[in-house]
């Protein structure tokens, strides 16, 4: 699984493992995600959108301290936010298997990175829909994955009927 992080946002990811595969920056893949942050109340809110399916994650506080176990809450999120497309466990498990550890690259495409920071400036316009508390934003996921988005493609889609689709191809 490959995790693009913004330039800002690489910090939080020194954790994790460089990618020797080189992708083109116009390459979407439904392994891929790309990773920005913003700050509300001094806590980094981090928002990972998926490069094929814009499906997004919303994970709150995340800091140096807790960045070692940052692979397990994407995973938890990837798990939750595919949960609204498919009640077929074994469905999110085969997708874990094909995509494998996660690292970092450098492929970044501003189409997706676009998409992440409209939903950035639509988690800052409601900042008060933030659980500051709960790690994994359940309720704002389900908002933004509810949105549909277009990109390099004339017909807008919904991150839900993508995953849906793309799981069933695994």
């Amino acid at each position: 699984m490959i995790i693009v992080p913004t330039k800002k946002s690489l910090p939080l990811f020194n954790e994790f493992p460089v990618s020797t595969n080189t992708l083109s920056s116009t390459e979407r893949s439904f392994f891929s995600w790309h990773a920005n942050y913003f700050t509300l109340d001094r806590k980094k809110i981090l928002v990972l959108v998926n490069d094929l399916s814009f499906s997004p994650i919303v994970l709150a506080d995340i800091n140096a301290k807790n960045s070692p176990q940052l692979s397990l809450y994407i995973k938890e999120g990837i798990e939750h936010v595919f949960s609204y497309s498919t009640d077929k466990s074994y469905q999110i498990k085969k997708y874990f298997l094909r995509a494998g550890r996660m690292e970092i690259s450098y492929a970044y495409n501003r189409a997706v990175m676009s998409i992440n920071n409209n939903m950035i400036q639509l988690l800052k316009s409601y900042p008060e829909n933030i659980d500051q508390r709960l790690r994994l934003q359940i309720s704002e996921m389900e908002f933004l994955a509810n949105i549909p988005y277009r990109s390099m493609t004339p017909e807008y889609s919904f991150s839900t009927e993508v995953v849906k689709k793309e799981l069933e191809k695994l």
